[in-house]
């Protein structure tokens, strides 16, 4: 499966989710090109690489991505869900992306991260964001106020 090194400004028109178990995000995107994802339509953001193309504070991107982050947290509600992607990727999970614009094709690869275990799912559309599962199992260690 082709993984592009582009960072992640905004994931508009992606769905998102963790998964715990790297194995089981493998058959997560295997289950997505089976259900007729293109490969590079599902990107498997995992390691530090993976938690650097978050970049949820723009930490790693320099100056102009901090400022593009500072004016993101200010303006998106969903920001701070960047920020729990970036910790779950540090922590040792999979944070499975899947580009995707309609609604039946969106719900398709929602059910196969489901299936897979996922969880702290959120679809990022152009105009608002979806919140499909909220985050299980232990907390991360992220601040109070990154919190939902």
């Amino acid at each position: 499966m082709p993984e592009t090194r582009r960072s992640f400004a905004y994931p508009t028109h992606h769905l998102l989710g963790v998964v715990d178990d790297p194995a089981a995000a493998a058959g997560a995107a295997s289950a997505l090109t089976g259900a007729g994802f293109a490969p590079a339509e599902v990107t498997l953001l995992r390691g530090s690489e993976g938690a650097d193309r978050l970049d949820g504070l723009g930490e790693v991107g320099g100056w102009w991505r901090r400022m593009v982050r500072g004016f993101q947290y200010m303006t998106m509600d969903q920001m701070p869900d960047f920020r729990t992607y970036e910790a779950a990727i540090r922590d040792g999970r999979v944070v499975v992306a899947v580009r995707v614009s309609d609604r039946p094709r969106m719900l398709t690869a929602r059910n196969a991260l489901v299936a897979a275990g996922g969880h702290f799912i959120n679809y990022f559309g152009r105009l608002s964001t979806e919140e499909f599962t909220r985050w299980r199992g232990p907390e991360l260690p992220l601040p109070d106020y990154l919190r939902r």
